[in-house]
């Protein structure tokens, strides 16, 4: 008898880059690959979330895309939030920076724990969320963060998906941490934007895809300045985390998403178009693994006599 491979999908981070994760499961619901684990990080805990809730990726995105081009997003905070640099590879202390350079309150990040409030988060969750528990969703779901308490992981599997979602997406330094069962939550990307490891303790699949939507280190020759060099530092970390990482999935999707600016949201249909091109390429391997993964359990046979003597 033949059980089904188990397959989980793991959703990293990359801010608005996210939403090549709705062309990737456009196209893994097409060719009928099956989703029974979901995990997500910062910008993929959103869509994971979401998904896990309604397995339909036409409409989630038909949703996403009525947010971020209608008025309640455009009179949000998120519209001019950190816009600065267009360089395309900036960490997430450049994010800070490029606010700072902007004008966006120098003086909160020294008086109090984040440039923008928590409500700003909450409030675009529950634009995208439905107010929902763990308990609710059709698949399986985690959202990883990072304790600033004592330093430890965090994976959130139960209560409050739209609670989990703001600690998974709280980004440090931008938004404040979020309280929970005495911890002190945050986006756990700065040390692991594609949680491979994590996934795999938490639901032991047969399979496991994850979606890299990072961008690739390339060569730059110029440093003018130490906060340059600390920036460049701290990006160079942040890749090699993830590459060690990401080695340990079975198959890894990378969307060509590198060249759009985290918080462009003038890109959505590229965004979509890369995650669905990249699914694509990845598609025949994911269901040749799937065939050989199965695993079969043997049942012994039982010789019908047997019955009957054990009865006498």
């Amino acid at each position: 008898m033949a059980r089904r491979c188990r397959v989980c999908l793991v959703l990293g981070g990359g801010g608005v880059r996210g939403l090549a994760h709705l062309g990737v499961l456009q196209v893994l619901e097409r060719a009928g690959i099956p989703i029974d684990y979901l995990v997500g990080t910062s910008a993929g805990s959103i869509v994971g979330a979401a998904y896990a809730i309604q397995p339909d990726a036409e409409r989630i995105t038909a949703r996403a895309f009525e947010y971020f081009s209608g008025e309640a997003f455009a009179a949000s905070s998120f519209s001019s939030l950190l816009p600065g640099s267009k360089d395309p590879h900036p960490g997430l202390v450049q994010n800070v920076i490029n606010g700072v350079r902007k004008g966006i309150a120098y003086s909160n990040l020294l008086r109090k724990t984040s440039v923008l409030p928590g409500e700003k988060m909450s409030e675009m969750i529950a634009c995208l969320l439905p107010d929902a528990d763990f308990t609710d969703t059709k698949i399986p779901f985690a959202v990883p963060t990072l304790d600033l308490k004592t330093g430890e992981d965090v994976l959130i599997t139960r209560k409050s998906i739209r609670q989990a979602v703001v600690a998974g997406c709280s980004i440090p330094g931008v938004f404040p941490p979020v309280e929970y069962n005495d911890r002190l939550l945050v986006d756990s990307g700065i040390v692991c934007p594609v949680p491979v490891s994590a996934a795999r303790k938490e639901f032991e699949p047969d399979l496991l895809i994850a979606v890299d939507i990072l961008n690739r280190i390339e060569r730059k020759e110029e440093f003018p300045h130490g906060l340059d060099v600390l920036l460049r530092s701290e990006t160079i970390a942040c890749s090699r985390l993830n590459a060690q990482e990401i080695s340990k999935a079975d198959i890894v999707i990378r969307p060509e998403v590198g060249q759009i600016y985290w918080s462009d949201f003038s890109e959505l249909d590229s965004l979509v178009d890369e995650g669905a091109a990249a699914a694509r390429k990845q598609v025949d391997e994911i269901s040749r693994l799937i065939r050989r993964k199965r695993r079969v359990f043997k049942f012994p046979r039982l010789d019908p006599r047997s019955i009957f003597k054990a009865a006498e």
